[in-house]
Formats: C-alpha cells, structure tokens, sequence
C-alpha cells in the first residue's frame, strides 16, 4: 500500500457543513449545526478494533510502571523503549502503515541512547536522552506516514508540532472508543474478553485475602510479600502507579490517533521564488563586512600580530566575543537556507553565500579557539564541553548547506538529522563529567585539591567516580568534620570514598549503602557504589 497521503483527502477533514433546512418554531433560523468530519480508513480501523489497539496500551501503561516507578533511569529504560518500537512494528501494519526499510536508523539510534540512560548517571544526559527519544519517536511515526522525502527542515519541524498538536486532540478517543467498545462487549465475538475481565476483577480481593493469610501462616512468605508489596500498597505508590499506567496508555492510544488522523497536509507546490537582486545586493554587503571581521581574526587572534587597543592583553582579546560569534554563525545558518528558498537561483547570489559559508566557518574556529583559551584559564565545565560540541557539529552542518547550494536537491533535512543523532550518540558515550573530571584533575597534577573538589562534588555526576578513583588526593583537603561521624577517620582513603559518595544524582545520600538491584541497575551508579565501598571504611 502506498503512503496514506496519496489514499486520503486532507482537505474533506475538519469540514463543517450547515444545516440549511432546519428552523426552530418560532420561525427564527436555526445556528447551523456542525457535522461531524467523516473518518478516514485508518481511523475506523482504529475505532473498530478498539479491543486490540487498547490492549496494547494498557500493556505498555503496565510496562511503564515497572521500568519507571521510583527507577527512570535504569536498565527497564531500553526495556520500555525496545517494547514500544516493537510495538509500532507490529501495530502499523495492521493499520495497513507499511515500515519503510530505512527507519533501522532511527530505531538503532533510538536503542543507543536508551541503553546509554542505563549507563549514565548525568542528570544532564538523561534530560537530553528524554528529548531525543521523543524526537526520534516523532520522526520514525512521520516518516512512515508520508513521502517525506522532498521535506525541508521547516517543514519537518511544522510536522513535528502538528503531530504532537495532534495527540493532544486526539485525548477524547480513548474514551469514545471506549464508550463504543463496551456496547458490543456482550456480543459473542467479545464473549471471552469480558469474561476474563469479569474474571479479573473477581480475583484481585480474593487474592489479597488469600494473601495475608497466608504471610500469617508462613514467615518466610511473610518477609519476601512485605518487600515486595508493602511500598506498592501505600496511597502514594498506588496513586503514581496508577498515574504512570494510565498517563503512559492514554499517550500511546493518542499517539496511534495522531497518526490514524493524517493531520498534516501535503506538501504544497514549491512557491514562486522571487527576483534574487535585492538578496545580491543584502549579501554582498554581508559579506564584505564578514570579509573584514575575518581578516581581523586571521591576523589579530590567529596570527597574534598586529596592535591591540590599549591596555587590552592577548588573553583578555581572545576570550571576549565568543557568545556573540555563535549567535552570528548561527544567523548565517538561517541566512543562507533562507536565501535558497524564497529567491531564484543565481550565479551572483550562489557566489556571495559561498562566501558568508566559508566567513562562517572562520567565525565557527574563532569562537572555538576562544572557547579553548577560556577553558586553560578556567577549567572545564559541562556547557563549556558542550559547546565544543556544539561548534563541531555546525561545522558538519554548515557542511550540508554548502552542498545545498551547488545541489539544491540535496536532502538537507536527512543530512542534518543523522549528523545529530551520529555525534549525539558520541557525545552521550563519551562520559563527559569523567572527561570533565579527568581534565581537571590532570591541571592539578593528578591530585584532587580545593580548586576542584567543590565542583566535583556539587557539578558531576557519579560518571566521574572512576576518574576521582585513579587521582591523588590532597590530605588537607577535608578535615574530620566532614567526614560522617559513624565512619570516625580522618584518612585520605576514607575522604576519597566521601568524595564518591557525594557525587551528584547517587541515590545513597552521602553514604556507600546502597546497592544496584536487578531492576534498578544502572552501570554508572554500580561503579561509583563498588569504589566507595572499597574506600569506605570497615565500621
């Protein structure tokens, strides 16, 4: 079956027609009344086969429950997340959405950065993780729906919005689906399902009855159903599992309801693009001053030659601007892809963003080397590392668009997305508080003194534990009053297991005691938990 746009009308959808015969008593005319929109076919197979699709929400509602109750970051995180693609393989068919064979890319990615959550102590990363599963989510849903491949990146990003609008339209289905479903629930093609349900509501009060008497009758049973159950059976556990099941379900029916509706409309035919002399003229100017500024930093920052302005030394030059170049490198981005859509292609306009390409560049290596310099006179931190980053992968996108401009059917959309995803996917691996903690440490000569210990502590995540670890420790660095009370040391073997075990986001609150469970191991918390009880003392 071909995409669902080229089998549907977009344009029927949402239709309102009046009602033109109908007048009250009175004689006065009647409000028109709204009709409601036809569905299309993928919307009765939803409705019809309610039974089926709303079955599978509820498992992944239970599914959610299990991984993330009390545990959003652990080894359940790929559970869930390979769960879910597996669903949407085997569901999307069935809604006659055929897979394309190239969404690999986007599960595979997807299935990368759910296992580097479970591996992963940064709260930071586990944030970013969380965007970047919706986003790809997104995508993978779109991409099967629609022949995307002409898409730009507005238009992609318009896409992106109109399905997640269209979830939060779609909240109503559930429950006139629902509603419908339980009406034929008494037919015979339904007659096990409700007897089963029936079944299951009879067995949940027999079980807890059944239950207590016999953690009465035996001590062992008694002690693992008490571990077990006594957390979930409290009114707060019980109002975030049933928060969890039901958020998770609703969000994965709407989800399908979204992509049943075809709420995204064709692409249009591409709109006349105008006369490219006025943009000629706008660039030119452009990039003659970018000409200039770029000159500047070849010969004044680059070259260190030439004469500062008074009292200004080479160091305060370098480490000044560099907010400000990003925003302008990422103006050019803008600039450049905007001139190629709404103007007529010219040899003059494709030679002048050329050259704002390349000034851009030059301004991308400027704002990275100021960046390095401020980094050797401050340290590293998380966002400084980050916009390293940052700057690399627009040199890789900015790559894209100078492509773009020889080739304008090149798939721009495509190259920027897998150039996130690939260096993302680096970025999340590369372990950046332990590449943090292990640079700063080095500046140090290998010790962990005062100059880095407060943000170790208070910054990084258990990440860093491994380097801490393989680092000498300034014995002055903490005296015995920090150091808790019920551990009565004072030596640096013992402060470095206090500095493990203060690290940000480790759930054991400053003390080595707790221990990776089988569903709530993390790689990342394992580790710092296995150092810190190898430093800690004997009690």
């Amino acid at each position: 079956m071909e995409n669902m746009e080229n089998n549907l009308s977009h344009s029927n959808y949402g239709a309102i027609k009046p009602n033109l015969t109908a007048t009250q008593n009175s004689g006065s005319p009647q409000a028109p009344a709204p009709i409601p929109a036809p569905l299309n076919p993928y919307q009765i197979q939803l409705k019809e086969h309610f039974g089926w699709y709303g079955l599978w929400a509820l498992a992944v509602g239970l599914l959610a429950a299990f991984c993330f109750y009390k545990n959003p970051n652990a080894v359940t995180y790929p559970l869930f997340i390979g769960a879910i693609y597996l669903a949407a393989y085997r569901l999307l068919p069935s809604l006659e959405i055929l897979i394309k064979k190239d969404s690999w890319f986007l599960t595979a990615a997807a299935m990368v950065l759910a296992f580097n959550s479970s591996f992963t102590a940064s709260p930071t990363l586990h944030m970013f993780n969380h965007t970047a599963q919706i986003l790809l989510g997104a995508v993978f849903l779109i991409h099967q729906c629609y022949d995307d491949s002409r898409w730009n990146i507005g238009k992609y990003g318009n896409a992106i919005l109109r399905f997640w609008l269209g979830i939060v339209c779609c909240l109503h289905l559930p429950f006139a689906h629902g509603i419908s479903f339980m009406k034929h629930l008494k037919s015979e093609k339904y007659k096990n399902l409700f007897l089963i349900l029936t079944g299951f509501c009879a067995a949940v009060p027999a079980v807890f009855f059944l239950g207590t008497l016999l953690a009465d009758a035996d001590a062992v049973f008694h002690s693992i159903l008490y571990m077990l159950v006594l957390d979930i059976l409290k009114p707060a556990s019980i109002l975030e599992i049933i928060l969890l099941v039901s958020g998770f379900s609703l969000l994965f029916y709407c989800s399908l309801g979204s992509v049943c509706s075809m709420g995204i409309p064709k692409e249009e035919s591409e709109k006349n693009q105008k006369n490219p002399v006025a943009a000629i003229s706008f660039t030119f100017f452009i990039g003659l001053l970018y000409l200039f500024f770029c000159v500047i930093q070849i010969i004044y920052l680059f070259g260190r030659k030439g004469r500062l302005p008074w009292n200004m030394t080479y160091a305060q030059y370098a480490r000044q601007g560099f907010f400000q170049l990003l925003a302008v490198s990422l103006l050019n981005l803008v600039l450049v892809l905007s001139c190629l859509k709404y103007f007529k292609n010219h040899r003059l306009l494709s030679a002048m963003l050329v050259v704002i390409s390349i000034c851009t560049y030059i301004m991308i290596a400027s704002a990275g080397y100021r960046m390095i310099l401020y980094v050797g006179a401050y340290w590293l931190t998380f966002l400084r590392l980050f916009v390293l980053w940052f700057l690399g992968l627009l040199s890789i996108l900015m790559a894209g668009v100078l492509i773009l401009i020889f080739r304008p059917q090149f798939p721009l959309f495509y190259w920027c997305l897998v150039s996130v995803t690939v260096a993302y996917c680096g970025f999340a691996w590369s372990r950046p508080d332990y590449q943090i903690a292990k640079y700063n440490i080095a500046r140090e000569d290998g010790w962990i003194t005062q100059n880095n210990i407060d943000y170790l502590i208070r910054h990084l995540s258990a990440d860093a534990a491994p380097a801490i670890q393989a680092a000498n420790l300034d014995p002055k660095i903490l005296d015995s009053q920090t150091i808790p009370h019920s551990w009565s040391v004072t030596d640096s073997v013992a402060k470095k297991a206090f500095i493990i075990s203060s690290l940000r986001g480790i759930p054991w609150q400053n003390q080595p005691s707790w221990q990776p469970g089988i569903r709530s191991y993390n790689a990342s918390l394992a580790t710092a938990w296995k150092l810190a009880n190898e430093y800690a003392p004997s009690n």
